[in-house]
């Protein structure tokens, strides 16, 4: 679950392992991406991505999109980093830029975008209607932009045992609702499809989309759990009984090969000019 836009962000973010992490919550979403590319109806010059991490989106709207310049940003300049050299590994180097920002204020000079991806980012902006005003801002004539939030599942399933998978999820319903306070502090936050209307942007898509894996788990689907079982267990300290934190040491302990079903939720929003 990558967080973005936060104080402290690159602190969170250093070093191979946070990429590595990063980079297997993005790899067993990637369908979502061409999913979205899948809905345009335009063409696509310039492309946008906020909150990019690593770059694992960044570069597969690159190669859907071969005749797109492809700009990524992100608060974290090991994220940033990363973003480059994976572009360069994927041969999209020579379309793919990436900068240090952070919304709202950080789309100085990024205009005319025909597609804005902003894939489980807004949520961490100390101030989401600013960031959609500023992202309203940037789009092209046609252009379109794609929120992608949490959508009604966003857990893993651990192999036989439905009701843990039930109480982390409820676990962390409680965390976010603390994380949010200090994400957005006295800012007023909104229904999202509110905020973007309220900007004077036209709601053309707005659903939920779901990703299941289920087992046998591939390599990458296997790290996303291992990675995202280390997570839970930092973030969830406080919220999950201590049984619950040892059930998911336990799967994420070195020599485990975890192969539960794997469901990733999204709440896609499409939104373009009005």
């Amino acid at each position: 679950m990558p967080h973005h836009h936060s104080p402290g962000h690159d602190e969170a973010f250093v070093g191979p392992d946070e990429v590595a992490r990063v980079v297997a919550d993005g790899e067993i979403a990637l369908d979502f991406v061409a999913e979205v590319v899948g809905m345009l109806d335009h063409p696509v010059r310039r492309v946008l991505d906020i909150g990019s991490g690593p770059g694992v989106a960044t570069v597969e709207l690159a190669r859907l999109l071969p005749g797109a310049e492809v700009v990524a940003i992100d608060a974290s300049e090991s994220m940033v980093d990363a973003v480059i050299e994976r572009a360069d590994r994927a041969g999209v180097g020579a379309r793919v830029s990436a900068r240090v920002a952070e919304l709202p204020g950080g789309l100085d000079g990024l205009d005319d975008i025909d597609l804005v991806w902003a894939s489980m980012s807004l949520h961490h902006v100390s101030d989401e209607r600013a960031a959609i005003r500023e992202i309203a801002a940037s789009l092209s004539d046609h252009g379109v932009v794609a929120i992608v939030e949490f959508g009604d599942q966003r857990r893993l399933l651990p192999p036989g045992d439905e009701e843990l998978g039930d109480r982390v999820e409820a676990a962390y319903e409680r965390y976010f609702a603390v994380q949010s306070q200090h994400w957005h502090g006295n800012t007023p936050s909104g229904e999202l499809s509110d905020m973007v209307r309220d900007v004077g942007l036209d709601v053309v898509g707005d659903h939920v989309s779901v990703i299941t894996h289920e087992p046998p788990l591939d390599e990458a689907q296997r790290r996303y759990v291992t990675s995202s079982t280390r997570r839970a267990i930092k973030q969830l300290e406080g919220y999950l009984d201590r049984s619950d934190l040892v059930a998911l040491e336990q799967l994420a302990s070195n020599g485990k090969r975890p192969d539960g079903t794997v469901v990733v939720s999204r709440r896609i929003l499409l939104a373009r000019r009005a």
